[in-house]
C-alpha cells in the first residue's frame, strides 16, 4: 500500500494517459467490484481524476488489493500501454517502503514472465513466500489404486493425471510412485525428503510427468521454493492405508519433511493434499433457506475409508494439510471422473492461481465447490440389502504457514 501511496503522483501522471484502459483491467482482475467500476467510470470526468479515485479506492481496500494492483501494473500488456511504468518497477536501487521490495523478485502468477514485488515483514504486515526457483519445487504423488485385499480405487488415475497436469503447469516437477505398502510409503517419503541419489528413487519405480505422461525418472530432482505431496489411497479410522491394508499415521507422512529431517525446506511451504476418508460415517445435507446449485451429481460412487491424525509439534512450521473430508466421515470418489476433492482442487488451482489468488482463497474455493456436490452412494443396510443414500462432503484444512502463499502459474495447457 505504501508503494502506491509514495508513487501516487507519478502513477497518476502515467495512467492518466488512458484511464479507461487501466480501469477496465482492474475490473477484469476483480481488484475492484462492478459497483466500484461504475462509480469510478464517470462520463466527462478527467482521466487524472479517474486515476486518483481509482488509486484511493484500491488503497482503502487494504494491502491485498494494493498488492494485486502492483502485480497488474507489471504485466507486459499493461507496461506496453504505459511504457513509463518501467520508471517505477525496473529502476529502483533501494526498497521504497516496508511493504514491497523492488521488482524483479517473484514471477506474477500468469502466462507472462513479468516480476512481482514481494511483501516483507513490517509491523503487522505479512511477508510472501519466495517463488522464484525453476522448477518451482517438487510435487510428489503417491497413487494407491490396486490393493491386496481392499477394493480397487477406480478413478484414482484420473486424479493423479489431473494433479500432474496442473502442478506441471505451475512449474513444479511432478513425480509419482504407484501402489505402495504401509512400509514403503514412509520410505518413499524419506528418500524424496533427502534426495541423495537417483537410485534411491528408482527402487520405488518413481515416474516423472513429461509430455503428458508418466515416464521413467532419469535424473535426480532437487528441492525448490516449495514442496507438494498428494496422497491418494484407501484408509481406516487410524490413518491412510498402504496397498497391504496396513495404516500409515499422518505424522509418519509429515515427519520426513520437518525442520530437523529436511533442513533445505525450512521456512518453505510444505503442502499435503490427502484424498482419504476420515471415518465411516456418511455426511448428509441440511436444508438452507436459499437452495444452492447442485454440481457434479454422481450416481456411481466409491469411498476412501480412513482417518487422518492431527499434528501439533512446533517443528512442523510452514505446513499445510488439506484433507478430503472432516473427521469421522467418508470421502467420495467417482470411478469415471475421479474424486470430488482432487477434481475440485485442480479446478480451483487452475482458475485461482492465474488470478494471483492466495492459498487461503484457493482452499475456500475448493471447500465451496465440494460442499455443493451431492450424490447417491450405494450402502449395505443392517439386513444385508443395498440401498442408496444421499451423501455430502466438507474438505478440512489446517496449517502452520507463516507467510502468504501465492503460486506463480501458467494458464496455457501443457502438452
Amino acid at each position: 500500500m505504501q508503494t502506491l501511496r509514495e508513487k501516487k503522483t507519478l502513477l497518476t501522471e502515467i495512467l492518466s494517459a488512458d484511464s479507461s484502459y487501466i480501469l477496465q483491467h482492474v475490473q477484469q482482475e476483480e481488484i475492484v467490484t462492478n459497483r466500484d467500476y461504475n462509480n469510478l467510470n464517470i462520463p466527462n470526468q478527467s482521466d487524472e481524476k479517474t486515476v486518483v479515485n481509482l488509486l484511493d479506492k484500491v488503497m482503502n481496500k487494504g494491502d491485498t488489493k494494493s498488492y494485486e494492483l502492483v502485480n497488474l501494473l507489471q504485466k507486459p500488456h499493461i507496461i506496453k500501454n504505459y511504457p513509463r511504468l518501467e520508471e517505477i518497477f525496473n529502476n529502483h536501487t533501494e526498497p521504497s517502503d516496508h511493504t514491497f521490495n523492488p521488482a524483479p523478485t517473484i514471477p506474477i502468477p500468469c502466462t507472462d514472465n513479468s516480476d512481482l514485488e514481494t511483501v516483507v515483514t513490517g509491523g503487522d504486515e505479512v511477508s510472501l513466500y519466495e517463488m522464484t526457483s525453476v522448477p518451482r519445487g517438487l510435487c510428489l504423488i503417491i497413487n494407491n489404486e490396486i490393493f491386496e485385499k481392499l477394493s480397487e480405487r477406480t478413478g484414482s488415475n484420473k486424479d493423479a493425471v489431473d494433479l500432474a497436469n496442473i502442478f506441471s503447469r505451475m512449474k513444479f516437477r511432478v513425480v509419482m510412485c504407484k501402489d505402495k505398502t504401509a512400509v514403503e510409503i514412509p520410505r518413499v517419503l524419506k528418500v524424496f525428503s533427502e534426495l541423495k541419489q537417483l537410485s534411491d528413487l528408482q527402487q520405488y519405480n518413481a515416474k516423472e510427468w513429461v509430455g503428458g505422461q508418466f515416464t521413467d525418472l532419469k535424473d535426480l530432482p532437487k528441492h525448490g521454493d516449495a514442496f507438494v505431496c498428494c496422497i491418494l489411497s484407501h484408509g481406516k479410522k487410524e490413518g491412510v492405508c498402504g496397498t497391504d491394508g496396513t495404516v500409515v499415521p499422518t505424522i509418519d507422512i509429515l515427519s520426513p519433511f520437518n525442520g530437523t529431517n529436511c533442513s533445505i525446506l525450512v521456512e518453505k511451504p510444505k503442502l499435503f493434499f490427502i484424498q482419504a476418508c476420515r471415518g465411516k460415517d456418511v455426511q448428509k445435507g441440511v436444508p438452507v433457506n436459499k437452495k444452492p446449485k447442485v454440481e457434479g451429481m454422481d450416481m456411481e460412487l466409491d469411498t476412501d475409508d480412513g482417518q487422518v491424525q492431527d499434528y501439533t509439534l512446533p517443528l512442523y512450521s510452514d505446513y499445510l494439510v488439506f484433507m478430503a473430508n472432516v473427521d469421522q466421515y467418508i470421502s467420495i470418489r467417482s470411478p469415471t471422473s475421479g474424486s470430488w476433492f482432487i477434481q475440485s482442487l485442480c479446478g480451483q488451482l487452475e482458475k485461482s492461481c492465474t488470478r494471483g489468488k492466495n492459498i487461503y482463497e484457493i482452499l475456500t474455493g475448493v471447500k465451496a465447490a465440494v460442499s455443493k456436490k451431492k450424490g447417491d452412494l450405494r450402502i449395505k443396510d443392517a439386513y444385508g440389502g443395498y440401498g442408496y443414500e444421499v451423501v455430502k462432503q466438507s474438505p478440512d484444512s489446517r496449517d502452520t504457514l507463516t507467510k502468504m502463499l501465492i503460486f506463480p502459474a501458467e494458464t496455457t495447457h501443457s502438452s
